[in-house]
C-alpha cells in the first residue's frame, strides 16, 4: 500500500497527474485502507469515492440525477494519460441525425457493423431508447488497473 501511496505522489511530482486526480486515488487508498473516504472533490456531483476492501478501484457516487457526460480516463505510469469528456446530448443530437441519414448509406452503415459481428438496425434506435440507456448508464462504470500500474475508467456522471 505504501508503494502505491509512493506512486500517486511521484506521478503527481512529475505533473502527470493533477493534484485533484492524486486526492481521489489517495482517498481511494485510504477507503480500502479502512481509513474512509475524506470527501473531498469526490463529494460534488458525480465523483468518484473509494474502492472495496483490497481493492484500488474506483467507484462512481451519482445517486439519482441523470448522467450528463460519459468520462474515459487513462492514467499511465508513463505519462500518456487521456481524459476525455463526452456530453451525452451530443449523443442524443447524433441519434436525432440519423434521421437524416440515406436508407442506401444507414443500409451499408448496418451491413458493415454486422460483418464486424454488431447486429444492429440504426433505424430501430428510437430517442425514448436512448433515454433508457441514458438512466441507465449510471450505473455502468468500467475500471481496468493493469499490472504495469496504467488505469482505465471509463463511466457516467
Amino acid at each position: 500500500m505504501g508503494d502505491d501511496r509512493t506512486r500517486i505522489l511521484d506521478l503527481l511530482a512529475a505533473g502527470k497527474i493533477s493534484a485533484e486526480e492524486a486526492a481521489r486515488l489517495l482517498d481511494a487508498l485510504g477507503g480500502s485502507a479502512g481509513g474512509g473516504q475524506t470527501g473531498g472533490a469526490d463529494s460534488s456531483a458525480g465523483g468518484t469515492g473509494a474502492g472495496g476492501a483490497g481493492s484500488s478501484s474506483w467507484t462512481k457516487t451519482t445517486a439519482g440525477a441523470a448522467p450528463k457526460f460519459l468520462f474515459v480516463k487513462v492514467v499511465s505510469v508513463k505519462g500518456d494519460n487521456v481524459n476525455v469528456k463526452i456530453p451525452l446530448s451530443l449523443v442524443r443530437a447524433g441519434l436525432k441525425l440519423t434521421a437524416l441519414i440515406p436508407k442506401p448509406a444507414a443500409d451499408q452503415i448496418n451491413k458493415t457493423m454486422a460483418e464486424k459481428g454488431m447486429s444492429f438496425d440504426l433505424a430501430s434506435v428510437k430517442p425514448e431508447d436512448l433515454e433508457d440507456l441514458v438512466d441507465s448508464m449510471r450505473e455502468m462504470e468500467i475500471n481496468v488497473d493493469a499490472q504495469s500500474g496504467d488505469t482505465v475508467r471509463v463511466y457516467a456522471a
